[in-house]
Order: C-alpha cells, then structure tokens, then sequence
C-alpha cells in the first residue's frame, strides 16, 4: 500500500515523553504535519510488546489518520519505577499523551487495544465515553469476560510468553513459527529490549472485571478481532464475547494471538473497514 502521493504530504513522526506519577511514557504520532486535523487512531500494544510492534499499521493507517503508539508502563521505553500497573494508571497515562499532542477533548480517537492493551483502551473508553470515537478489542476481552473465558484464562494462565527455542511464542499461531519461522523470530526479538513486568500483568488482568453492559453503555461501536490459532484467548470465546456486545466480529485464518504481525494485510483490511 502507497504512503503518499506526488501531492501529499510525507508522513512525519513525533517522538516524546510525558512525566506523571514518577514514570516516563514514551510515544509517537504519525502524522502529515502541523495543520493534520484527521481523526486520531490509537494503538495499544500486548503484554511483552511496544510500540514498535505495530510497525506494520502506522504507514497504512496513516493514509486516513492521525496514528499515535505508546508504551504502557514497564514496556518498550517507558519507566516502570513504581512496580504496579492498574487501568486507572494506562489511563491517566494515555490522558496525559492525548494532552501533549495538544489533541482537543471534544476530538474523539479509535481506539484499538490489543491483549493487555484492550484492558487500557475499555478502560479509556469507560473513564472518557465523550473522546472515543470506537473501540476494537484485538484478540482480547478488554476485562470483560464472559464465564467461559475466564475459565480458561484460569486453567491456562499466561505467565511467560516467550521461548528459549528460536522461532517459538506463545503469542503467535502453529502457522507462523511452522511457514514462518524468520518472522517468528523477528517477534521474539522486537521483545528482546525490555523485561516485561509479567507478575505485574497477571495481577492486573486478574483483578479487572467489566460488565458487558458498561461497554454496551458507551454507545460506540465495537469490533472484536480474533485469531483462528489464538490459544491464549481462543477464537470461539471472542466471538461469544462479540455477540454479548453487539460487536462486529472478525477472525484472521492462520492467525495467533497476534494477527496484527502475523497476517498484517488481513489485519489492516479488517480494521481500515471498521474505522469511518
């Protein structure tokens, strides 16, 4: 897909921190220059990613949007001096990066949350109805879980992610590390420059927990996006979850847990579709 046009702007990115609370957020905003009014999309990164990981969406979804990627506490390049996360912390972090890409409250931003990402933006979503403009949980229950899925994350329970074995991620399909496994191994690498705060993750997924009819209450509209090979929340418990919201639902053949790196194109098509 083209990034630009003879009579377009090149995409520009920003880079900057915010301070709050004794921590240093990192983020980034693609964008097409200084007068760019275009609607704001949001990346939110999984437990062990950055925002590196979504290098595949800014430059596409930078066509139509504003894209801005940050760091949750304890990722990629962020701080993690307090050893806790919570939602209402990624929220008032995120608030705080929203403010100093001087984007205006009455703006309302697309929201996408993938894995732990999806508890910051549900949670964003509840705190600022009035700023989102949607929300798509990708490969994530956001905290809203249905009694099946919060079986299974029980019986399964995340703890590592990652692997000694080259190639092998619990947070990618049995397609990829099998067809793929160079790329398997450029995820295991794009997390190799931060320890994530797992225990810290694990705790903080476990506590959360949202009614369906909070998020139904936010009046905006849902896309729930899943992995055929996702084991870490498995595709059929997203789709329950999706018809509980009212959701439109998508699921990405050969896919893990992270369709977003594994089947880019597919991702992009899904979400491009979804965000007007």
């Amino acid at each position: 897909m083209s990034t630009q046009t003879a009579n377009e702007s090149p995409t520009l990115l920003r880079r900057g921190r915010i301070e709050r609370e004794g921590e240093s957020i990192y983020y980034e905003l693609a964008h097409r220059g200084d007068d760019d009014h275009r609607p704001m999309v949001v990346l939110s990164h999984g437990a062990g990613g950055s925002h590196a990981v979504w290098f595949h969406q800014v430059l596409p979804f930078s066509e139509r949007f504003r894209v801005l990627t940050w760091d949750s506490r304890g990722f990629g390049n962020s701080t993690f001096a307090g050893g806790s996360l919570s939602v209402d912390a990624a929220v008032g972090d995120l608030t705080a990066v929203l403010d100093a890409v001087e984007l205006p409250a009455e703006e309302p931003v697309h929201l996408v949350g993938q894995s732990m990402g999806g508890w910051w933006s549900v949670g964003f979503a509840l705190a600022h109805p009035q700023r989102v403009r949607s929300l798509t949980l990708s490969d994530t229950p956001g905290g809203v879980w249905t009694p099946a899925m919060r079986a299974h994350f029980e019986r399964s329970r995340i703890g590592s992610l990652t692997s000694e074995v080259v190639g092998v991620h619990r947070a990618l399909g049995e397609t990829t590390m099998r067809e793929r496994p160079d790329q398997a191994f450029l995820y295991q690498q794009l997390g190799s420059f931060f320890s994530p705060p797992m225990g810290a993750v694990g705790r903080m997924l476990n506590e959360v927990a949202v009614e369906v009819a909070a998020v139904r209450a936010v009046g905006r509209p849902v896309l729930v996006v899943a992995g055929e090979e996702d084991a870490i929340f498995p595709a059929p418990l997203l789709r329950e979850l999706a018809e509980q919201l009212g959701a439109r639902y998508v699921e990405l053949a050969r896919a893990g847990h992270s369709p977003y790196f594994e089947s880019p194109a597919a991702y992009n098509e899904a979400l491009l579709a979804f965000l007007v």
